[in-house]
């Protein structure tokens, strides 16, 4: 795995699955509120016209045609005509009958503004720190994009996909959903020069990803923070506390932490055994690595796995 693959593996193991809410055809003056969704990363495509997003903490950014409204934390969001608007709720909205055939018909008026809404759900026991660092909302604008023509190129086929609106129409878009959030992670790290604190940009930093990528390729192996300082070419005490200050905890509890994730996926989506599973997620033993899934989950391995197959 090369380092950039990184993020790869972070997402397939998270197993994060993109769909669509619905199509929203706006009109006149309209204000419509969100309300919170934990572990829910929410989209919001202009095809036609304009609107202004709010979230928590963050000024208010229009958005128009051809724009992309990423909300990665699932934060309560309201898009509006104007931000001074007063409108309703999007569970009154819903309550009122406004949604028919996969179209969010509200407000009166000849302006007009169409959305496509969708999301990115994962497992909500999962905690990466990838997700933890996000902005409440990400703007993707096709404009900014010169230099990024593989973002571009998606989000062209968002778009003429939107508008086809034919069979497979909403699976594509809900790959693309996928792929778009993917893409816009990475162009995060690209651009972040390793500055800052964040698993974002400690993919900048050639020291820790050179100590993230051992964890990521070879998982099974005894790592200490000692034998992973030397895969930073640091040493063990500069090494934990650049690591603890970028990836936003120690080394060993990142460890810990991938380990378990990574072994949930494999009680989910795979046919190994116990201690296959246990063997691969660096665990000397099954008791133990038994132990450390119920502490962390609150429920054993095997138990897990039984609920995921249950009929």
């Amino acid at each position: 795995m090369r380092n950039t693959d990184i993020i790869s593996d972070v997402f397939s193991t998270l197993r994060i699955s993109g769909d669509l809410y619905f199509r929203a055809d706006l009109r006149g003056d309209f204000s419509i509120e969100i309300p919170e969704e934990h572990r829910c990363i929410r989209f919001h495509l202009v095809r036609q016209g304009r609107c202004h997003v709010t979230v928590p903490n963050s000024p208010t950014s229009k958005i128009q045609e051809g724009d992309l409204a990423i909300i990665p934390n699932g934060v309560k969001q309201t898009l509006a005509s104007n931000p001074e608007s007063i409108g309703k709720t999007l569970a009154e909205i819903l309550a009122e009958g406004d949604l028919a055939d996969g179209v969010l018909t509200y407000g009166n008026g000849d302006r007009q503004t169409r959305l496509l809404c969708g999301f990115c759900s994962f497992d909500q026991s999962v905690d990466h720190p990838v997700l933890a660092n996000l902005p409440n909302l990400i703007i993707v604008r096709p404009a900014d994009l010169g230099r990024e023509p593989w973002t571009a190129a998606a989000m062209r086929l968002l778009a003429l996909e939107a508008d086809l609106d034919t069979q497979g129409t909403s699976g594509i878009l809900a790959r693309m959903l996928e792929i778009l959030f993917i893409q816009t992670v990475r162009q995060m790290t690209s651009h972040h020069g390793g500055s800052g604190n964040g698993f974002i940009a400690a993919l900048s930093d050639i020291h820790l990803t050179k100590a993230l990528n051992a964890i990521h390729t070879r998982l099974d192996e005894p790592w200490t923070v000692a034998s992973l300082a030397a895969e930073a070419g640091m040493s063990r005490a500069r090494f934990a506390r650049k690591f603890a200050s970028g990836v936003g905890i120690p080394p060993v509890d990142y460890l810990t932490r991938w380990r378990l994730i990574k072994a949930r996926s494999l009680l989910s989506h795979s046919a190994l055994d116990m201690s296959e599973i246990a063997n691969r997620c660096g665990y000397a033993s099954t008791p133990s690595f038994s132990r450390r899934f119920k502490q962390t989950y609150g429920i054993g391995p095997g138990s897990y796995r039984r609920s995921k197959i249950a009929p």
